[in-house]
């Protein structure tokens, strides 16, 4: 997923054209064919491809209107300002913090799944497990489909997804963010965000002592209403938290926000009156207001937390700042080391 706008966009064209073909052929994809559709990065940060009249993309938005219907290219169009994948940095070090707990095979599920970079990075010490996907963008899911044959792989939104509760033992990726919601008749009344709905139908899908290990906005830590993290709180125990550096999905998906990777292991009740502290917020030993649990575990954020005001104005927005001269990598290797639990 690295290098310019211009490259991302030829890789994703490139990759296309041979989903095209093979949909044509009827057949899967060969290894060297698997390759260049695992170089489909989707659309965020590349909305100017879209925009008609620049005259520097006009081969790439000429392309695609020829090789996509209407509704793939309102859809791509659309995907512009959402669809960001996750880098391999982050899912391999998710994937080792669950092997740590003990995890070898079982049911693995990433609903919202993008190409599948969850199951290209899964460790050879979990290769036995059944995969289960689900993606919403219908091009996107079928190269994920040509990338993952063995994989059972759903086209639709999550909340159109059928699977049965507590069938699951693992939940991971990175789930979709933003200040809208999901209809969803089980969880309608309470009125969750998109990113937060994520959590509430994972837990039901995992078993009694199964992990969610979701990356998500901070906003599911931080916001100042507490009622989604008191909802979680009582179906799931925290067994840690990282806060990645707003820098950290850059160099694959060109957009710089402050997210969080949380693991929940499901209890085997729901819990009333669950009340942990890192429902509530507190604030760093700069002043800057972050959730309990980061203000009391610094050695979890991987950068500094500061205030925003490069962000719509906004002085009370708050961001996680890289350090300068620390690399992400050998932070997040040391961060995921602290995060304790079995399956």
């Amino acid at each position: 997923g690295e290098g310019g706008a211009k490259t991302k966009a030829q890789n994703n064209i490139a990759a296309l054209e041979l989903l095209k073909r093979l949909e044509d052929e009827k057949r899967n994809a060969s290894p060297e064919e698997q390759e260049v559709l695992s170089r489909y990065v989707g659309w965020g940060g590349i909305p100017q491809v879209f925009e008609p009249g620049r005259a520097e993309w006009a081969a790439e938005y000429q392309k695609l209107k020829e090789l996509l219907t209407d509704d793939e290219y309102a859809k791509a169009r659309e995907s512009a300002l959402t669809a960001f994948y996750t880098t391999p940095l982050v899912c391999r070090s998710i994937y080792k913090a669950i092997e740590n707990m003990g995890f070898q095979t079982g049911n693995i599920l990433e609903p919202s799944m993008g190409t599948g970079n969850f199951f290209g990075t899964l460790p050879e010490s979990m290769a036995g497990s059944r995969l289960y996907g689900v993606e919403l963008d219908s091009v996107t899911g079928r190269i994920a489909k040509k990338l993952y044959p063995k994989a059972k792989i759903s086209v639709c939104g999550f909340e159109d997804a059928v699977f049965p509760d507590s069938f699951f033992d693992v939940a991971v990726g990175n789930v979709p963010f933003g200040n809208f919601g999901v209809s969803d008749e089980r969880y309608d009344k309470y009125g969750f965000h998109i990113h937060d709905y994520f959590f509430a139908k994972a837990l039901d899908k995992v078993r009694a002592g199964g992990v969610v290990a979701f990356v998500t906005s901070k906003g599911t830590m931080d916001k100042q209403d507490t009622r989604v993290r008191k909802y979680i709180a009582e179906r799931a125990e925290l067994l840690g938290a990282v806060r990645l550096p707003r820098t950290a999905f850059f160099s694959n998906a060109n957009t710089k926000v402050t997210t969080d990777i949380l693991f929940f292991q499901k209890r085997e009740r729901v819990l009333a009156n669950a009340e942990p502290e890192w429902i509530q917020l507190g604030e760093t030993a700069d002043g800057v207001p972050a959730n309990r649990y980061f203000a009391k575990h610094p050695e979890m954020v991987l950068g500094r937390m500061a205030f925003n005001k490069s962000m719509y104005g906004n002085e009370k927005e708050t961001a996680c700042e890289p350090f300068p001269d620390r690399p992400l990598a050998e932070l997040l290797e040391t961060a995921i080391g602290n995060i304790k639990g079995s399956i």
